[in-house]
């Protein structure tokens, strides 16, 4: 389990529980982390039949018996099975569940990667400790979780936020999410897919609010580039764009000519359109403005190139004017 950090939090049951769910996420790597939990419960005061078992059994046991352990085991000691603990809730000494304390801190950060090409990253740090790192590798870019919507605000509807990325900046390559809940008082982080530790995280509400409200409002970290298309994403109509099927795709600068900022949008999946707009010595407020005036027209009027998604279309867009043009390969 590589990149998994410990903190020893909790109680016996849940630090054997935290471990039985990552070994059954991964669908039974780390069995040797599984043997030396169930060894540690026993030496914390956790007690059965099958408990021993599973302590003394081998690496190279087949998977399914060493599932049948860990399953009566968790029976014998009354612990619930994966994934039926609800979000924000933790064992207790002795059986039951309880709300996660508020105790974890919080703290974020927009820093460039080390990829080439004016790559960003959200970071994560939970209790100092940096998580995006220790999951799947890289934080996410700030397109992707602070704009046009923060989404990192908590409400009491549950709902899954990508965090990390794999370090070659595609997420799915590897992924870490977090489900994030409001709880009262309290904020809930529950991790999965490449998780960074094995148990999930709560927080008080207003600090928690209060950070990520700060990481959302800092555009310190901007380079023009950025901050031409944090407003061009923040500020264009979407919903007319839709009327259009067109949805945007990313915006920045065209890597063969970075005088040129450039739009991308899909259309209806079955091409990519590209809008470009000239610097011309503008600053940020008005290039992007410009960029929001120009997709807030009539699609046809556009100075707009298109590449065709599916290779038998070979001619333009319904929607394409007499200014469009295909686009460089």
């Amino acid at each position: 389990m590589a990149g998994v950090t410990e903190d020893g939090g909790g109680c016996a049951e849940q630090r054997l529980y935290d471990v039985v769910a990552l070994w059954d996420a991964e669908a039974g790597r780390g069995f040797e982390d599984l043997i030396q939990a169930a060894c540690q419960a026993l030496v914390d005061g956790l007690d059965s039949p099958t408990l021993r078992e599973l302590a003394g059994a081998s690496v190279n046991d087949v998977f399914w018996d060493v599932r049948e352990l860990v399953t009566t085991s968790l029976e014998e000691l009354k612990i619930p099975y994966p994934g039926t603990v609800p979000p924000g809730f933790a064992l207790v000494s002795g059986g039951g569940v309880a709300r996660r304390p508020g105790v974890d801190s919080l703290r974020l950060e927009v820093s460039p990667t080390p990829r080439a090409g004016g790559d960003f990253q959200v970071q994560v740090y939970v209790n100092g400790t940096e998580m995006t790192a220790a999951g799947a590798g890289l934080g996410m870019d700030p397109y992707q979780i602070l704009v046009p919507t923060n989404r990192l605000v908590a409400v009491s509807q549950p709902h899954t936020v990508p965090i990390a990325r794999c370090d070659c900046g595609v997420y799915g390559c590897g992924s870490t999410e977090v489900t994030i809940m409001r709880d009262g008082d309290r904020v809930h982080w529950d991790w999965s897919l490449e998780v960074p530790m094995t148990r999930g995280v709560s927080f008080a509400a207003a600090e928690y609010d209060g950070e990520v409200a700060r990481v959302a409002a800092d555009h310190s970290w901007e380079t023009p580039e950025r901050s031409v298309g944090r407003r061009v994403l923040t500020d264009m109509d979407r919903e007319l764009l839709l009327t259009y099927n067109l949805r945007p795709s990313w915006v920045g600068n065209d890597y063969r000519d970075t005088e040129l900022f450039r739009v991308a949008l899909q259309l209806s999946g079955d091409y990519q359109v590209f809008v470009d707009t000239p610097w011309r010595g503008r600053n940020p407020e008005e290039l992007a403005g410009e960029v929001c005036a120009t997709l807030a027209r009539p699609p046809r009027t556009w100075h707009a190139t298109w590449h065709a998604m599916i290779p038998s279309l070979t001619t333009p867009p319904e929607i394409a004017g007499p200014s469009w043009r295909p686009a460089r390969s």
